[in-house]
């Protein structure tokens, strides 16, 4: 299955190469996640991280193309396993892209963001073992770029962290740098 994944988004990035004569920029971002559903209870709602590295690519008007690299993790609290109790640990590499539409015509102000990652998800436990899903994610969020530098977005996004009963429903707050 990663070798298909693999596969896959080394097929999209060579694609991608004639967008190379865009105006691009390169970047990294940070986010706290705040884990909603079957994610917050595995967890127990503690509040976990996601860092990553992007390429803007402007396409003019106030569109824009992000495509992205994430790693996600969060450490949980612990919950009752019959006699004993258990820490989990989650965690992702992600690979995305996303579309950025500016409300000006050009890379600043507000904008509405939608997104698309194929995530491979790891989920530890102490006492059980580990679960492993690769599956897509969706997000929808808005954002504000202040100058060519900085921008701070807010997103939800949708997804499954493991193979069963695991939504990884989760809400963003980040910040990113562009240079």
């Amino acid at each position: 299955m990663r070798k298909r994944s693999l596969i896959l988004t080394l097929c999209l990035a060579a694609g991608a190469l004639p967008l190379a004569a865009l105006e691009t920029e390169g970047g990294i971002h940070g986010s706290l996640i705040f884990p909603q559903n079957d994610l917050h209870t595995a967890v127990g709602g503690r509040i976990g991280f996601q860092v990553g590295v992007q390429s803007g690519i402007d396409f003019g008007g106030g569109n824009e193309l992000r495509p992205r690299i994430d790693y996600t993790r969060l450490d949980g609290g612990s919950f009752s396993l019959t006699s004993m109790s258990s820490t989990t640990t989650v965690q992702a590499v992600g690979v995305g892209v996303d579309y950025l539409r500016y409300l000006e015509e050009q890379r600043r102000g507000l904008y509405g963001v939608a997104g698309v990652s194929l995530n491979w998800w790891e989920t530890h436990y102490r006492f059980t073992g580990n679960d492993r899903e690769t599956s897509p994610s969706f997000m929808l969020g808005a954002g504000q770029r202040f100058n060519s530098s900085w921008s701070m977005e807010f997103n939800l996004e949708w997804g499954q962290f493991r193979p069963t009963m695991g939504s990884a429903g989760q809400i963003k707050a980040g910040v990113f740098y562009h240079f």
